[in-house]
């Protein structure tokens, strides 16, 4: 039997990635990897949109919320200025991962590569 893929969530927080942080309201969609990634299991964090200030973006919310009801729910870290963040760093996400890949038993050709 398949299991139920979960429902994704939604966080609204001050924009950190890899390769980015700023002050920023950011929502962001967390949703689980499908069966076919390694990463299958975990949440991959994606951006949604961002707006100037945190009234901006409430107001631009409430449509949706209002559209939605309940269906459409955030977890708003942009109450206070210390805020949280969802970013978990790539060498953390992938940290199960071997180095290497594992190529015991594996039969290649070079030729296979020309």
């Amino acid at each position: 039997m398949l299991e139920r893929e979960r429902e994704p969530r939604f966080t609204l927080e001050f924009g950190r990635g890899e390769t980015y942080s700023h002050g920023k309201p950011t929502l962001y969609c967390h949703a689980p990897y499908p069966r076919s990634s390694v990463l299958y299991g975990q949440d991959k964090r994606v951006f949604v949109d961002q707006w100037e200030s945190r009234e901006e973006a409430l107001e631009a919310l409430a449509p949706v919320r209002e559209t939605l009801g309940k269906r459409f729910k955030f977890d708003d870290w942009t109450e206070d200025e210390a805020g949280g963040s969802s970013h978990v760093p790539v060498a953390q996400v992938t940290a199960h991962l071997p180095d290497k890949p594992d190529y015991d038993g594996f039969e290649y050709w070079e030729a296979d590569y020309y």
